[in-house]
């Protein structure tokens, strides 16, 4: 997800999913999935995930061309989690207060970090 400070934070539609990989710059090539568009297949944070991941394992190492691609400063972005590139199944390794400025907590219930109320 974006470093708060980062520009990123108003580049990029709010609870975007963003997955990445270093390069030999030191930058991160990121893709991204936002749902601008309202698809219905995409109202999940997990969902827009995979979305982003498919596109950068989209003929790897190139990955699919795309506008929601960028290279970026590593301090741009921070590292949530891990998603299995063959499963697409999420592992967040962060805390869910340290995520909910950027993730809706409705996403946060579905990835099992919340439990929800009542």
């Amino acid at each position: 997800m974006p470093h708060p400070e980062s520009r990123l934070c108003t580049a990029l539609a709010h609870g975007s999913a963003i997955v990445g990989l270093p390069l030999a710059t030191g930058q991160i090539r990121i893709y991204y999935e936002g749902n601008v568009v309202g698809a219905q297949n995409l109202t999940r944070y997990r969902d827009k995930a995979a979305q982003a991941a498919g596109r950068m394992l989209h003929g790897y190492p190139a990955g699919y061309p795309t506008r929601a691609r960028e290279d970026v400063d590593s301090r741009e972005v921070l590292e949530i989690g891990v998603i299995d590139a063959k499963t697409l199944h999420i592992e967040i390794l962060t805390d869910a207060t340290d995520l909910s400025w950027w993730i809706e907590g409705d996403d946060l219930i579905d990835l099992g970090l919340i439990q929800p109320a009542g």
